[in-house]
């Protein structure tokens, strides 16, 4: 029987904390699979990036992705980083069989490549390149409730052996990084940050689904996400998860007072 892999929500950090070996998200990251996976290494990595939306769910199938260096002003080695991970056809057809089954559409992409949310992470967790790594979009909508559907059937491939990794930003506020009078008060930042924490950590079941979907209602929520593409993915991460998980939050990190990088995973009874 293959090993039970957890399923992760990660807050990915700004492309260029790769370069930066002080970064507490960096060794993280690079830590990652020893610290969470006793550094066993799943047969192939579905990941779902804040960084790839499409009309309906699609699914990645080019065999052999080129990085996709989606963001400007960074230093000239960004430019010239490689990430030589395949696809998986197995995984690929496991996928879309889970959703035919369910009876949603899914697309096929033979042509995308991996965007920062995949590639600079994983560059990380498994630099030799090793593992196989295929892109799962989010959906444009930005549904919470679409996404956390989708989480659900896929849950047999935690089973399977394969890695159900969601990457996007716990507090993604960009703006807020640079206008000071964000910093005035960053209770914002800190409240909505404890809310998901509580939520996915204190909670579990239908009670745990029920808290996350309502985060719309939460009074700072737009503040803290005014576009909400980098919270979506943790829906699915969530969905992924059996009832009876427990969340943890394994990474706990504020870039600044208003930008938190935290990161959570879902811990399966007896595993």
């Amino acid at each position: 029987m293959s090993k039970l892999f957890n399923s992760i929500f990660i807050s990915h950090g700004a492309p260029n904390l790769i370069l930066d070996h002080s970064d507490k998200t960096r060794e993280f990251l690079r830590t990652l699979s020893k610290n969470h996976y006793n550094s066993v290494k799943p047969k192939a990595v579905l990941l779902i990036s804040a960084h790839w939306e499409e009309r309906e769910f699609t699914i990645q199938t080019k065999p052999e992705p080129d990085v996709i260096y989606d963001f400007g002003g960074f230093e000239p080695e960004m430019y010239r980083m490689k990430y030589p991970a395949k696809t998986s056809p197995e995984l690929i057809d496991r996928v879309t069989e889970l959703f035919a089954k369910a009876k949603i559409p899914l697309g096929k992409d033979n042509k995308r490549g991996y965007d920062h949310g995949a590639w600079m992470p994983m560059k990380l967790v498994y630099p030799d390149a090793d593992v196989p790594i295929v892109q799962l979009s989010i959906k444009e909508n930005l549904n919470a409730a679409q996404h956390f559907q989708i989480g659900t059937i896929l849950r047999p491939l935690r089973e399977e052996g394969y890695l159900v990794l969601a990457s996007g930003g716990s507090v993604h506020n960009l703006r807020a990084i640079f206008d000071q009078k964000y910093h005035l008060d960053p209770s914002w930042a800190s409240n909505f940050e404890a809310w998901l924490q509580n939520t996915i950590c204190e909670k579990s079941g239908k009670e745990r689904e029920d808290e996350l979907l309502k985060y719309e209602s939460l009074p700072y929520y737009k503040l803290a996400h005014p576009r909400s593409e980098h919270l979506i993915p943790v829906f699915v991460a969530a969905g992924c998860a059996s009832p009876d998980s427990k969340g943890v939050r394994v990474h706990d990190f504020w870039k600044t007072p208003v930008f938190s990088v935290s990161s959570y995973l879902f811990s399966e009874p007896n595993n």
